[in-house]
């Protein structure tokens, strides 16, 4: 149960770097910010009926739209999908990624889909996992604000995975926190970010689609890695203040 646990919050965690849920791929249904959201959230947790053309519905392959079926999270995620929808996917950097993240996404999460409509406990959990989420989701999209078209991508995308790397991965910080050197991890994933930004400028300038999957699958990477040094650092911090005030 707590490899599952984690699986599903990782997975929703990477779900939601670059503010987005995924998008339909490839034909794919999905709720998130996918298309026809109050559609698609009664879908999610059909078993089969028959729809107007005689056929039969498939359940929704979206983890996130499983566990927000019914809820009251569907104004929230409508925002997001439409800032998805005008914002991020008009940009190429945007775009690449989502190429490259629904490919992965896809390749269980219809399978965790299926598991959730047989357990109430693990929907009920990835949908409290959202509630935080939608908060970083509004911070990427002031990110976005300050500058429109790449750079505004690139800001809510940074924004986005730094906090969400910090928020859901910091069990994982605190627990290393003693045994990663987070100063060298540090140096190390500085330099995978600016990296990253030197290629995402270069294969948008070149129009090389498979230079820009592979820079901002690594930029997103990066700055949740940054997010989570940001928590060991401060855990260490604390952890040395506190010890500091318990000696005589």
């Amino acid at each position: 149960m707590h490899k599952t646990l984690l699986g599903v919050a990782v997975a929703v965690a990477a779900v939601l770097s670059l503010g987005l849920i995924p998008a339909p791929a490839m034909g794919q249904d999905s709720l998130g910010f996918g298309d026809r959201v109050s559609v698609e959230v009664t879908r999610a947790n059909q078993t089969g009926t028959n729809g107007t053309d005689g056929g039969t519905a498939q359940p929704s392959g979206c983890l996130i739209a499983t566990a927000a079926f019914g809820s009251e999270l569907t104004p929230q995620v409508q925002f997001l999908r439409d800032f998805r929808d005008q914002r991020i996917l008009s940009t190429a950097a945007g775009s690449s990624f989502m190429n490259v993240f629904n490919t992965w996404y896809y390749s269980f999460s219809p399978s965790v889909a299926d598991y959730e409509r047989e357990q109430p406990w693990l929907q009920a959990a990835v949908k409290t996992a959202i509630y935080p989420l939608l908060g970083i989701l509004g911070v990427a999209e002031k990110g976005y604000s300050l500058a429109d078209g790449e750079a505004g991508t690139v800001l809510a995308g940074f924004a986005a995975s730094t906090l969400i790397g910090a928020v859901y991965l910091s069990p994982a910080a605190v627990a290393i926190r003693k045994k990663a050197p987070a100063k060298k991890l540090a140096m190390a994933l500085a330099v995978a970010l600016v990296a990253s930004l030197g290629m995402i400028a270069a294969g948008a300038a070149l129009e090389n689609s498979t230079l820009l999957m592979a820079s901002t699958a690594l930029f997103v990477l990066s700055s949740m890695g940054m997010g989570i040094v940001a928590v060991m650092r401060l855990a260490r911090t604390v952890e040395d203040r506190l010890k500091e005030g318990q000696s005589p």
